[in-house]
């Protein structure tokens, strides 16, 4: 089904075509990020595997199958990023400017 998951994929014609596609089902819902606040993390089984980002203060978390294990925070940046050979003409204080010269 892709190259990064090991999704299964019944032959054209298959029997019983819809247990190998549960199966899918299953991983999915540990395979595919939930983003919410963190507030609502509670709302969500913290299968093993399954990631949570808490959308409003960047908090990371891993699912052990009981719990939701805080592995980090994603900062946001508070400015804006230049890829350019030259300096931004008019930069602010948290301005990240990447040379490219």
């Amino acid at each position: 089904m892709t190259d990064n998951h090991d999704y299964n994929t019944p032959s054209e014609g298959t029997t019983n075509w819809d247990v190998p596609l549960n199966d899918n089902f299953r991983q999915l819902d540990a395979d595919v990020e939930i983003r919410d606040i963190n507030a609502n993390k509670s709302d969500y089984q913290p299968k093993t595997g399954a990631k949570f980002l808490a959308t409003d203060t960047g908090d990371v978390y891993l699912g052990d199958g009981s719990n939701w294990q805080h592995i980090g925070t994603i900062s946001r940046l508070d400015g804006n990023i230049y890829v350019a050979s030259t300096e931004p003409a008019d930069p602010s204080e948290n301005d990240i400017w990447i040379d490219t010269s």
